[in-house]
């Protein structure tokens, strides 16, 4: 059997919130909705991805900033959920998002919070917690974007040092703090179509589900210039689309099976989960997509945020 360190994944993701779920028959705008199916998670794309890592039967550690009176509830709900936090206190008080499904339309509503910045200091101390904590690990996933109060040299530098260290890197990130992180030359990069072309495509406003040929063959370039120069592969998730691919075979398409979604929120965590417990089990990259994608419906059919249970 592998040792910890060998199989471990250091999942970073400086956003975290509580995720609250509630599923109503009907919904009426202006009016009093009362709820008896409703659900508390803890959430935020990386500990969603540390859920599913570890539901998938991985060693996952989360890194994170918690802050303010509800931060043992939060460190609580990690437990239960076999994931080992390793935290700064930010003093900023942790969010709630709010997912309200209505099941007469199956429509999936998300309500966000945005995070407030960190307190100073708090930047150095998830620094020391990164090096210190990337001795035990075989794989680090970035997944997010970053709370206010950070440098933006934060992400690049995580990935540098994780290079250096040897260390398997997937990143589910976007804008300049992708661009600055692929010369060092992560493995795989993760992010949706949105994501991609708002990073890559500037002065194309594409949605995550967008599909022609022109779109297709555009990102393909891209993909390919970032193999090329970085040798970086890409995953390129389209919601319930196919996944679009590049790695050292090229370009490669695969399809998304179809399913009854229930709540879809989390689902491209799942498949950046997939992706990192199945490379860190050395499986080629057409192998970790495709369990990826597996977690990724598996996500979309239950209930809870990030989770394939």
């Amino acid at each position: 059997m592998a040792s910890i360190a060998q199989s471990a994944i250091l999942v970073v993701c400086l956003n975290p919130t509580f995720q609250r779920t509630m599923v109503l028959d009907h919904l009426w705008e202006g009016e009093v909705n009362r709820c008896s199916q409703y659900y508390l998670d803890a959430s935020g794309k990386g500990i969603n991805v540390a859920r599913v890592i570890s539901q998938l039967g991985g060693k996952a550690i989360h890194l994170t900033h918690l802050g303010g009176a509800r931060t043992q509830e939060l460190l609580g709900l990690l437990s239960e959920d076999h994931i080992e936090a390793v935290w700064a206190d930010s003093h900023s008080p942790i969010r709630t998002c709010t997912t309200v499904i209505n099941k007469e339309h199956g429509t999936t509503t998300e309500l966000v919070e945005e995070p407030l910045p960190v307190a100073p200091g708090t930047d150095k101390e998830i620094r020391r917690l990164y090096s210190e904590t990337l001795e035990r690990v075989a794989t680090v996933v970035i997944s997010g974007t970053r709370s206010g109060g950070y440098g933006t040299d934060l992400y690049p530098e995580f990935v540098r040092e994780a290079r250096l260290a040897g260390k398997r890197v997937v990143l589910d990130i976007k804008g300049n703090d992708l661009l600055n992180s692929l010369p060092w030359g992560p493995d795989v990069i993760k992010p949706n179509l949105s994501e991609f072309a708002a990073t890559f495509l500037r002065g194309h406003a594409v949605r995550e589900q967008e599909d022609n040929h022109e779109l297709k063959d555009m990102c393909a370039v891209h993909m390919a210039d970032i193999w090329s120069r970085y040798g970086v592969a890409t995953a390129l998730s389209r919601g319930s689309r196919n996944l679009w691919a590049y790695g050292e075979d090229g370009f490669f398409e695969l399809e998304v099976t179809p399913v009854k979604a229930l709540n879809t929120i989390g689902c491209g965590d799942a498949v950046t989960a997939g992706i990192a417990f199945s490379l860190t089990e050395g499986k080629t990259l057409r192998e970790s997509v495709e369990m990826g994608l597996r977690c990724g419906a598996a996500n979309a059919i239950t209930i809870r945020p990030g989770t394939i249970l």
